[in-house]
Order: structure tokens, then sequence, then C-alpha cells
């Protein structure tokens, strides 16, 4: 559409035109009228018709060229506003702070000794390397001190030595005579293993014996299995009645007394002998099926290989083994000293040596001194009253400066920003080092402003000795990253109760357009969507926008890149 000054000036145009139109009319009919009137008058002089006609066609050219003008300034193109296209790219956001210098790792140390102080090197704000002398000490009291100590302990040592000795001569007289028993009993052990495995052998080949008869006879191993388990029986019972005779001898109680007796007033000399009669009884019933199993078998018995033998054997063996073992084992009437009286001598000299060794470590670590055990900084040197360090006394305090980070606060709205492992760029006066946040705190509290802020720490991943502890340090912190994604300038987005939304121009009409936003640098931001590569996007602050109204497109110049990020210690700054 044409400006109001523009079509003020079509209009005077027409008007001039008109007007010269007019004029020549005139000048024609005066012209006539003067001829008419004869010489009443003085004759108006006459445009030549040579210098009419070229005026008249001037002025038609200018009236049609105007007449285009404005028919094309009037076809409907609308507005001309200027817009940006939606491209595609990378986008980052930065978080920019300023914060405070502190060591990870500060270390205070305490004196281990009781000394007059000979030399101290420990100044606050020193940098210190790992293995530094900062305190020495006289040890000359120390040094008698041990000496005193290493005195009483060798006394003491002394008469524990002679108590021992005394009593291993007493041990030594009761061992001596269980010796004989004791090497008698290992003769008997290894009768009994060479037995055992005479037993085991001979068993095995009656195994094998048995199992050849029964493969031949079915029915004939089956009886020979019954004898061996009713001998088993036998076995089993010759047992029991040697076990009742060797506790009672001669003097079996009465059987048909002890039977007589009800149960419950039967006591174990009642029941030893019923048991004692009832394996009478077991054998004799095992002998009587063997006696009427044994006819009833067509071949000779099956070799056992010496087995039934040779077990008798062992387990007589066994039983002289048994008896022998117990007897070398036995403590005898007076064996030395006793448990506890042993334990005691052992507690004294441990007492003793733990005595003695106090006041030596402490010599060692007085002539030790006291060193810094990691690189850093004197943080603080403790107030001497005197020239003497008593022992736990608090002498200095060290910053450890291969340990740091920045300490920063962080308001509450930009809580969701920062999260564990983003990196950061620290910058402390002219040097530049690489970090990572560590921590966030769960809690906002008040600063010193009154403000709430939430407290988080940045670990310097590479310090150096250039590295200030206390200084204040401005950290640029990564906080979202996007790649290959739509991007248009941050001036286009506009922000309403509804949402995010821009304009943009399609088919010359402006058009609202709703957007989902993601990350966003100072320059771009992140159109998640919304918006297409390629759309047309308002981006002229000097027009009253409006949806609908007509407008034509003029690509804004791009001069992103001659922008410079700016920094602020307690908001979130962003960069492409």
């Amino acid at each position: 559409m044409f400006s109001k000054k523009k079509r003020e000036q079509d209009k005077d145009l027409d008007t001039i035109i008109t007007e010269t139109l007019e004029e020549d009319a005139v000048h024609d009919e005066d012209s006539y009228e003067l001829e008419d009137s004869g010489a009443a008058n003085p004759p108006r002089k006459k445009l030549p018709g040579w210098v009419i006609i070229p005026v008249i066609a001037v002025l038609a050219v200018i009236i049609i060229a105007v007449s285009f003008l404005s028919k094309g300034n009037d076809s409907g193109k609308g507005t001309p506003l200027q817009v940006s296209k939606v491209t595609t790219g990378d986008v980052r956001e930065i978080y920019n702070a300023s914060g405070k210098i502190e060591s990870e790792n500060t270390k205070t140390y305490y004196s281990p000794v009781t000394a007059p102080i000979a030399k101290c090197n420990a100044v606050v704000g020193n940098a210190v390397k790992s293995g530094e002398l900062l305190v020495s000490f006289d040890t000359t009291n120390l040094e008698r001190d041990n000496q005193q100590a290493q005195l009483t302990l060798k006394s003491s040592l002394n008469s524990s030595l002679v108590a021992k000795a005394q009593n291993a001569k007493a041990i030594d007289a009761a061992n001596a005579a269980n010796t004989q028993a004791a090497e008698q009993a290992n003769q008997l052990a290894d009768k009994v293993n060479e037995l055992a495995a005479q037993v085991d052998a001979a068993y095995a080949k009656y195994q094998e014996n048995l199992a050849a008869a029964e493969a031949a006879a079915p029915d004939q191993a089956k009886l020979k299995a019954e004898i061996v388990a009713q001998q088993n029986i036998i076995q089993i019972n010759d047992a029991v009645i040697q076990k009742i005779t060797d506790s009672y001898g001669n003097n079996f109680p009465d059987l048909d007394a002890a039977l007589a007796k009800p149960d419950e007033e039967k006591n174990n000399d009642d029941l030893a002998i019923i048991q004692y009669h009832e394996a009478k009884t077991e054998i004799a019933k095992a002998n009587e099926i063997i006696n009427k199993i044994t006819p009833q078998i067509k071949d000779g018995p099956v070799d056992d290989a010496g087995y039934n033998e040779l077990n008798a054997q062992l387990e007589t063996v066994y039983a002289q083994w048994e008896a022998a073992y117990n007897a070398a084992s036995a403590p005898s009437a007076d064996t030395g000293m006793s448990s506890a009286e042993l334990e005691g001598l052992v507690i004294s000299d441990n007492l003793a040596e733990l005595t003695a060794l106090s006041p030596a470590e402490l010599v060692a670590k007085g002539k030790e001194g006291m060193a810094a055990d990691m690189d850093g900084v004197i943080a603080s040197v403790g107030l001497l009253e005197t020239n003497t360090a008593t022992q736990g006394m608090a002498m200095f305090t060290v910053a450890s400066t291969e340990k740091v980070r920045v300490k920063i606060e962080v308001s509450p709205d930009d809580y969701d920003k920062i999260k564990v492992g983003n990196k950061a760029e620290i910058t402390i006066g002219q040097y530049k080092y690489q970090g990572t946040l560590t921590k966030v705190n769960k809690i906002a509290l008040n600063n010193e402003k009154g403000n709430p802020v939430i407290g988080a720490e940045i670990h310097i991943d590479n310090p150096d000795e250039n590295v200030c502890i206390g200084a204040a340090a401005k950290i640029s912190m990564t906080v979202a990253e996007s790649s290959d994604v739509l991007l248009v300038p941050t001036e286009v987005i506009n922000t309403s109760s509804e949402g995010d939304f821009v304009y943009v121009i399609k088919d010359g009409i402006v058009k609202k357009k709703p957007v989902e936003l993601g990350t966003a640098s100072t320059t771009k931001i992140e159109v998640k969507s919304g918006l297409k590569k390629g759309d047309q996007v308002v981006n002229d602050l000097n027009v009253d926008i409006k949806d609908g109204m007509k407008a034509t497109a003029s690509e804004k110049k791009n001069t992103d890149t001659a922008q410079k990020e700016t920094e602020s210690p307690v908001s979130v700054n962003v960069t492409n």
C-alpha cells in the first residue's frame, strides 16, 4: 500500500494536469471571443499547436507512470517485513557465575611429642611441598626418658625369663613320664594303620569273591549274604557282651531280679544285664539261622580272603592303641604353672614392652620432626605461649593445592539447569582451568544479603602452582547442548499466557505459530516443534505485527558472529 504522502503527490499531479487542460481551453475560448467582438478589446495571444501537443503527451506519460506505480503498490503484497529463515545447527547453553577458590583437603597437623621446639618454618601463606620439614624438636628430655624405660623393661623381662625357665623344667619332667606311653601308642598306631590297610584289601577281595559266587549262583549268593549278615549280628553282639563284661567282670547282677522289676524302677545295672542276655539271645538266633542255612549251600563257603581274622586283629590292636594313647595324653599330677599364671607372665611382658615402646617411639618421632605430606599452602599456625609443644597440640594447617574447588552460589531459579558432572571452564586472573561440577546442595539458604541461594562445588581438574586459595574465580559451565536441531534467532520468540510463539510469513500473510523451545544461547534458540527448516520467521522490531496482516519478506542480514557474550555472576547467560 502507498503511504499518505504518496497519495497526496498523485493528487497534485492530477490537479496540475486538469488545470493545464482547462487553461488551454480558456485560451481557445478567449481567442474565439476576441475574434468575434472585433477590436473592442486587445487580442490575447493563442498558443500554437506545436507547443500544446508535446505538453499533453508528457502529462499523459506522467499520468500513466503514476497509475502504474499506484497499481503496483496497491496490488496486495502488503507491508515489507524483515525475516530470518529457520536453519539447522548446534547450540550450547552456558551458565556463568563467580565463586571462591577453596581447598578440598585441609589437614591440621598435631604435635606427636611434648618437647621444646628447636625450629618452626611454618608461616601462614607460604607454599609448601610434600615432605618439607616445618617443625623440628629438641629431643634431650625424650632420650633420657627412653633410657630409663629401657632399663625397666630389661629388668621385667629377666624376671619373666626365670619364671618361664622353672616352668619349662616342670613340664619336661611331667612329659618324660609319658614318653614311654607315647612311644608305645605311636608303635600301635603304625600297626593299626597297617592292619586297617590289610582289612580294606581283604574286604575288597571278599566282596569280589561274593560277587563272583553270586553271579554263578544267585540263590547261593543270597544264602551266603544272609550268613554274612548274621555273622555281622554276632560280631555286633559280641562287642556288646565284651563291653559289659569289661565293665562288670564276674559280678553280674541277677537277671531274674532285673527282669522282675517294673521298667520305671530298673537302674543302669539292671538294663546292662538285660542287654547282656539279649545280646546272648541274638547271637544264639544268628547261629541258629547260620546252622539252618549252611546245609543248603551246595558248594564250599566263599573265601573271605582272611577278612574276618584280620578284622578281629584290628579291633584288638585298636583297643590297645586307644589305651596307650589315653595314658600318654593324661596330665600328670604336677605340670608346672597353670594356664592363668602363664597368661599373666605374657601380659606382664607385653605391658613392659608397651611401656618401653612409647618413649622409644616418641624419641623417633621427635627426631623426625613435623613435615607436610602434601603440596599446599600454610593456612594457619598454632599460637605458642611458650617455646614448648605439648603432645596433641595443633601446630599448623596445610590447605592442599593438589585438590581444589570453586564454591559458587546458585539461584533457586537456576537449580534445574546445573547437574553433577557438568563441565566448566574456570578463569582465575589470567589463567584458565578445566573443572567438573561435583556437588549441588539440596537446600537453599539465605546469603549475607538475605537472598536464598544453593551452594555448589566445581572441582578443578588440572590445578597448578598458579591457583590461589581464597581468590575469586569465574566459571563458564555448559549446562545444555543440542546438535543438528532447528534454530531461530532468540529475538523472534514471543511469549504470552498461552505459551511461546513466533510470526511467520506464508503466501504473503502473517501467521501466528505456537512453538516448543529447547536449548538456548544468547543468539539462537532450539525449536523442538512448530516450525520446519526454511520457514520465514518475522524478525522486525520496528513494525507492529498482527496475525493475518499482509506482508512481503526481506531476509535480515545475519550478524550473530559479531555478537559478544556477556557474563553475569548471578544469572544464566547463554551463547552459541
